[in-house]
């Protein structure tokens, strides 16, 4: 079993193209990185990750956890040189502009004309945004889920102090409509 290497070489090339795109900055030559004692600290990380589970390996296949693909985490490596930041246009311009096309995308799957959202780095992050942006919009009303769903929605709830109730599901993991209408018709639920 081996970790993916060969993918390196093509993180090497595209940061040579990317270097080539600063070509007409003033001279700069980087103080000295520590390499010694850089290779010293990710060897001794090396050692400890080994300690984790090889969720690429086939033996893992029923996990939910899996590496990402591998043009993903080339391209994280890569944007990380730079450390683009997206929080404003001019904090990262040419991520920025990849973020609306991929959410543009997303947005089209559904069939969607008129959207705005961003991209998040992991589904609690999504979860705390969604909820924050529910409690937000429907101030003082409670947030109902099923309670199938992920752990995240009445922790994040509590956090925000957001009112939160789950709602029965059956022996398949649906939830039960009665009561769920039986709750909205309380009025104090989100809509």
């Amino acid at each position: 079993m081996a970790l993916d290497r060969e993918s390196l070489e093509i993180l090497a090339r595209a940061l040579e193209r990317l270097d080539a795109g600063f070509a007409g900055l003033p001279d700069f030559t980087p103080g000295n990185s520590g390499g010694p004692r850089m290779e010293e600290v990710l060897q001794a990380l090396a050692e400890k990750l080994q300690d984790n589970y090889p969720y690429f390996h086939p033996l893992y296949a029923g996990q939910m956890l899996k590496p990402p693909h591998p043009v993903a985490r080339l391209a994280y490596s890569l944007a990380m040189y730079i450390n683009p930041n997206n929080h404003a246009l001019d904090g990262g311009r040419a991520t920025s502009k990849l973020e609306m096309e991929a959410v543009s995308e997303i947005a089209a799957m559904f069939g969607w004309k008129e959207f705005l959202g961003h991209l998040c780095g992991g589904g609690t992050m999504a979860n705390l945004e969604a909820l924050w942006v529910a409690g937000r919009l429907h101030p003082g009303k409670k947030i109902v889920a099923s309670d199938q769903s992920h752990y995240t929605h009445e922790r994040i709830s509590g956090v925000l102090q957001l009112p939160f109730e789950k709602v029965a599901s059956d022996a398949r993991g649906r939830m039960d409509l009665n009561t769920l209408e039986k709750l909205a018709g309380r009025g104090d639920v989100m809509g």
